[in-house]
């Protein structure tokens, strides 16, 4: 059988930095697109109001695939602090076998 390892505290940290980046994704897409449509709508006026409409769409567009990204280090973060625990729950219950086994000998 092969040695395994796991560092939760290592885990850990890494779910933290993981869901630090998910928030940080999901501030910068809303705040690109209100910042990026306000700044062009007086720079077009009336006679842009046609691209500035195709721009805000496109805005939109790339918000929502920032957000899927942040969603998807939002889930890489629950998984890793899942992970953490399952490790440190089977190691206390591991080393509650042995020393049941061992008050046996």
């Amino acid at each position: 059988m092969a040695e395994f390892s796991a560092d939760t505290d290592g885990l850990r940290l890494f779910a933290t930095e993981n869901a630090g980046i998910a928030s940080e994704l999901a501030g910068a897409a809303s705040y690109d697109t209100v910042a990026q449509v306000s700044a062009a709508t007086p720079v077009f006026g009336l006679i842009g109001a046609d691209y500035l409409l195709s721009f805000a769409a496109a805005q939109v567009l790339q918000a929502r695939d920032i957000n899927e990204l942040s969603a998807k280090y939002q889930g890489l973060s629950s998984k890793a602090f899942s992970a953490a625990l399952r490790f440190d729950g089977q190691d206390t219950e591991h080393a509650a076998d042995l020393g049941a086994a061992a008050e046996q000998i």
